[in-house]
């Protein structure tokens, strides 16, 4: 990944800078006005959302280190903040949500995700593929970026995601980025969007920066943020880092070259990937107190290997700033639940492997390890770490009372669960869970999916739109008919 890191050799992840994004996938820009959006008007949130809410006797899970899980517990929110969690809450002008059967927790917080290319799903097999593939961003319009950032948005809702971070590696210009913003902002997510510090080998201006910050003042109903992406910086990377912190930008972020600025780097930057992450560069990682964007969907997938749990936590990283990803959502699913279960699998096998017991099933249960990384340490991850590696704990990532209220409600009365008595919900919840079981998901007070279904949107449009936007492009591009008998 490091290319540039000259003479560090760290081996740090799978992915190398991306520097061909720079100059040479960028030909002629194809820009058309936005359509009429697919999703409600009211940015505020759907028709009829209430403004007080209470949810009711589920099993709460707070993941606050010093809030106890509630077996039946109420959640009191109110013009979109958490303002009480007890076992019974007495709310009389409240809407009523009955969470009986429901595991209540924070929602999903995903911390490197490049939205613009969901659309190529169905395309891309491989790492081969999906790199070759970026040669369709000259061919893209304007609203292209605008449906796959709304695409990708309203799958990571349905998933339980309330939070993510729109890598924005395919960014031309300021159209691009007023246009993947607006999708943010009306599907009602809570997002911050990594502008590109560089584009065509150029940095990007102060003013650009300063506008999209004015737009997300003006647009983005408190729920959304800037931070600067920085891959293939060049010679720009130092004097762009200097500008992001002089903005207030977070999080600053490359896909690893940062790793030769020692000096440069902080607890404000996000390290992404990891497998096949050398001692060294855990070291630093930890002394730096830099954020983890670990991607469970697509390293593996790609053959590249599985996410560094076992090493990171051994080396000293602290759980608060190590989060997941889902990194590449044309490639893998936006599934946080299969996310965190990778992150589990990963650390024990990782463990095991350190113990000398790989193959060994007796010795394994005869040895009867203690596990480093628990399905509660994975729920963290997926929620108040991630959270924290967005620079956003103080306000989202845990059911904390005057926290906002982003918040999910998991079912345990479907097929793949079960709602006994006395079972682990963390353990439902990791090993057996999946979108299909989310039935709530509210962020910032605002019910954005309710009863298993997405409220105040036509999905069937926007899938048949994202649908029509990659045929489009494809045919602009003249490229190949694909090769359907892998």
């Amino acid at each position: 990944m490091c290319e540039n890191c000259k003479g560090l050799e760290l081996n740090l992840t799978r992915r190398h800078t991306m520097v061909a994004l720079g100059a040479g996938l960028l030909g002629p820009f194809i820009a058309t006005g936005l359509t009429k959006p697919a999703v409600a008007a009211d940015q505020t949130g759907p028709k009829g959302s209430p403004r007080e809410i209470l949810i009711r006797g589920g099993y709460v899970m707070p993941v606050d280190p010093v809030m106890a899980d509630l077996i039946a517990g109420d959640v009191h929110i109110k013009d979109g903040e958490i303002v009480a969690v007890a076992a019974q809450i007495h709310a009389p002008n409240a809407e009523i949500i009955d969470a009986s059967n429901m595991v209540v927790l924070p929602g999903f917080v995903d911390t490197h995700w490049h939205m613009w290319n969901s659309i190529w799903r169905g395309m891309v097999n491989d790492a081969t593929e999906y790199f070759t593939r970026h040669d369709l961003l000259p061919y893209y319009s304007v609203e292209d970026h605008h449906t796959a950032v709304q695409y990708a948005a309203l799958e990571g809702i349905n998933a339980g995601i309330t939070t993510c971070h729109n890598w924005a590696h395919g960014l031309r210009n300021y159209d691009d980025v007023q246009a993947e913003l607006s999708a943010l902002a009306e599907v009602g997510i809570r997002a911050k969007l990594s502008y590109s510090g560089v584009i065509r080998n150029v940095p990007t201006p102060s003013a650009d920066l300063q506008r999209a910050l004015d737009w997300i003042a003006a647009n983005g109903n408190g729920r959304l943020g800037l931070g600067m992406t920085l891959d293939g910086a060049g010679e720009h990377f130092a004097p762009q880092v200097q500008v992001a912190r002089k903005l207030g930008l977070r999080p600053i972020t490359d896909h690893g070259s940062f790793m030769a600025f020692p000096d440069l780097i902080g607890p404000e930057f996000i390290f992404t990937h990891g497998a096949g992450i050398a001692p060294e560069a855990v070291t630093m990682i930890a002394r730096k107190k830099l954020g983890i964007a670990l991607c469970p969907g697509t390293d593996p997938m790609i053959g590249n290997g599985l996410p560094p749990v076992y090493d990171l936590i051994k080396g000293g990283v602290p759980l608060d700033n190590i989060s997941f990803s889902i990194d590449v959502s044309c490639q893998s699913p936006v599934d946080p639940f299969a996310s965190l279960r990778t992150l589990v699998n990963s650390g024990r096998i990782q463990q095991v492997e350190a113990n000398k017991l790989t193959g060994d099933l007796i010795g394994i249960a005869q040895k009867g390890l203690k596990w480093v990384f628990s399905y509660r340490d994975a729920i963290r991850v997926g929620t108040l770490s991630g959270a924290h590696v967005l620079g956003l704990s103080d306000h989202v990532g845990s059911l904390t009372p005057g926290k906002r209220a982003d918040v999910i409600l998991v079912r345990t009365d479907q097929a793949n669960m079960l709602p006994a008595a006395n079972t682990n919900p963390a353990f439902q919840i990791v090993q057996h869970a999946d979108p299909v079981n989310v039935d709530t998901v509210i962020i910032d007070g605002v019910i954005r999916k309710r009863n298993g279904k997405l409220t105040g949107v036509d999905i069937d449009g926007v899938v048949e739109k994202a649908a029509r936007a990659q045929e489009a492009i494809r045919k602009r591009a003249n490229l190949p008919v694909l090769d359907t008998s892998l």
